[in-house]
């Protein structure tokens, strides 16, 4: 059975080994709040949630190629929005996971929309042939606010 944890302090070296695995090179930070998939105490899954000034950038998802297709991404997913129920996060995600991170109330956005900080990844991702999208999720009151 898999199990969705925050990381701790001391799970620090592991997280880097098992991005490293991934072929994940985004680095780690002390500010992230790390949320880890584990299988017999062995990281599978990892995600990062980013701070930055009013709100959050989901970053790192990764699952072990091996482990993949079995919801351990969906998940991680989840345990995110359960974290940010009441604030802003956005992702850049791949385009052919568009539909995955909409599950959860992630909606695509225009670079214009966003931060400088988000859209100039964006724009340096782009640059380099990554096929990737701009994606939001909005606070909870925004979506009881516009339903």
């Amino acid at each position: 059975m898999t199990i969705i944890s925050q990381a701790k302090l001391d799970d620090t070296e592991d997280i880097k080994v098992f991005y490293s695995l991934c072929g994940y090179g985004g680095g780690l930070s002390k500010e992230d709040l790390i949320l880890i998939a584990q299988l017999e105490e062995k990281i599978v899954g990892a995600v990062r949630l980013c701070p930055d000034a009013g709100f959050f950038v989901l970053r790192g998802m990764q699952v072990l190629a091996q482990f993949q297709q079995q919801g351990i991404g969906r998940q991680l997913l989840q345990a995110c929005t359960e974290q940010l129920v009441d604030q802003v996060c956005y992702c850049i995600p791949w385009q052919h996971l568009r539909s995955f991170y909409q599950e959860v109330g992630f909606q695509e956005v225009a670079p214009v929309e966003v931060p400088d900080l988000l859209r100039e990844r964006f724009d340096n991702y782009i640059s380099k042939g990554m096929n990737v999208v701009l994606m939001v999720r909005h606070q909870r009151r925004f979506y009881e606010e516009g339903s």
